[in-house]
């Protein structure tokens, strides 16, 4: 007779996209195996697949994970990260360059926890996803996904994540969508330098995990503050 299966504790979480509730579970050992065996192959494109695999494994089968924003990724992995291993994370931070506040020399490495559950995913004030170009075109961007990140790991070609973010342009009255990716790019690469800057500063104030950590160095006592932002930051 086969063994039992050991039923897992679900847990329920809103998605910072959406604010859809979603249920999900603490990983396993067959899954925290994919993840360190990707975190000892010291490749990005690597972390990002088990982060996916792990992460689409625990939520509802309802979920697709590749289409979720990466934020969205990020913040379901960080949570089942806490209710799988625990919700304190182990930190190591110095003062910038060895210099404290006062000037001195100081380059002690102080250990810190942080609480992952009191990491939220946070939206700059002003951030807005439809932009205008000029007075009569604009443009409206989606947010990347995990695979749009993945393809960025592996080929590092910027321009490749922008044109997988462009929903549409339009002009007007009239609307247009890309037909490919390769029309994409032809785009982007048609835009001054004023233009591109304003997409860029989509990019730049797109929700994220963000959280300040302070602490008061273990050499010199200075207080110091640190802030983490995305999933790497964290671990």
């Amino acid at each position: 007779m086969a063994l039992p299966k050991i039923a897992n504790p679900k847990f329920n979480i809103t998605l910072p996209s959406t604010g859809v509730k979603v249920s999900f579970r603490p990983f396993i050992v067959k899954e925290e195996k994919i993840l360190l065996m990707a975190v000892q192959s010291n490749d990005d494109a690597s972390i990002i697949q088990a982060v996916k695999d792990v992460v689409q494994s625990c939520v509802d089968e309802s979920i697709d994970v590749a289409k979720l924003p990466y934020f969205d990724t990020e913040y379901l992995f960080l949570n089942i990260r806490s209710k799988s291993i625990g919700e304190m994370v182990d930190l190591e931070y110095r003062h910038n360059s060895g210099i404290n506040y006062k000037g001195e020399e100081c380059t002690t490495v102080t250990p810190v926890k942080v609480n992952i559950e009191e990491v939220k995913v946070e939206k700059l004030d002003g951030h807005n996803n439809v932009i205008m170009l000029d007075d009569n075109m604009g443009i409206k961007l989606k947010y990347p996904t995990i695979d749009d990140i993945s393809v960025l790991a592996k080929s590092e070609e910027d321009l490749s994540l922008l044109a997988n973010c462009i929903e549409s342009v339009f002009q007007g009255d009239e609307v247009f969508e890309p037909d490919n990716q390769q029309d994409a790019i032809e785009f982007i690469e048609g835009l001054n330098s004023d233009q591109f800057s304003k997409i860029m500063q989509f990019f730049n104030s797109m929700p994220k995990l963000r959280h300040t950590i302070k602490y008061k160095c273990a050499g010199c006592g200075q207080e110091d503050e640190v802030k983490l932002e995305g999933l790497s930051d964290f671990f």
